[in-house]
């Protein structure tokens, strides 16, 4: 059976574990495991369950990379002039969108694409996630971006949110969001897309302010 990907507060009690005890970091965590007195180690629920879970070969095996990139994407440091940035954008492609869904659905839901992104990468970057890390890993993937962000705490999300980001993010991805509309095909409806999109921003608003 294959080891799950990490969670964060799993890869900060080893980061933080790794930062005190150096290049044997791993050493010391088997012995800790084997005597049990990784009970007294700060994280200690987390790296109990990762013994359980994934146990001394998954604990050798993990690449050092893993934790690097961990360590790179938590060293954002907030900052706020470049958060609003992303949500007055945000807010201008939803207000876009609203403004064609009646005369260009492709267009519309391109622009809601867009609000989806920087309104995610807003709230990551509040949550500590540093932009170029985003840019780099998350890119234009809405389904990443939004799992990031509700593990980082997002909530009060429209119940229709995930499916319609289902939809939009391969295409999006793909620069592809006009094929979901050729010949008059509409995945779904524009109009209600924008209001999903919508309560989405004002939700994000009200947990970065």
């Amino acid at each position: 059976m294959m080891m799950r990907d990490l969670h964060d507060e799993e890869l900060r009690a080893l980061l933080a574990f790794r930062q005190r005890y150096g290049r044997c970091w791993k050493a010391a965590l088997l012995v800790r495991w084997s005597t049990g007195v990784d009970t007294y180690e700060p994280g200690s629920s987390h790296l109990r369950h990762l013994r359980n879970i994934g146990g001394p070969r998954w604990l050798i095996r993990l690449p050092a990379v893993t934790l690097d990139d961990a360590a790179r994407r938590f060293a954002g440091i907030v900052d706020p002039a470049l958060v609003a940035i992303f949500m007055a954008n945000a807010t201008g492609f939803a207000r876009s969108a609203a403004g064609s869904v009646k005369i260009a659905h492709a267009s519309a839901a391109h622009s809601l694409a867009i609000a989806i992104e920087l309104g995610l990468k807003a709230f990551l970057m509040k949550a500590g996630y540093a932009d170029d890390w985003n840019r780099v890993h998350i890119r234009h993937d809405l389904e990443k971006a939004l799992a990031l962000a509700m593990e980082a705490g997002l909530s009060g999300l429209p119940p229709e949110l995930p499916d319609l980001i289902a939809i939009l993010s391969p295409a999006y991805g793909r620069h592809q969001i006009d094929a979901l509309f050729r010949g008059g095909a509409s995945p779904f409806d524009v109009t209600d897309a924008s209001l999903c999109v919508d309560r989405l921003l004002v939700a994000i608003h009200a947990q970065i302010a």
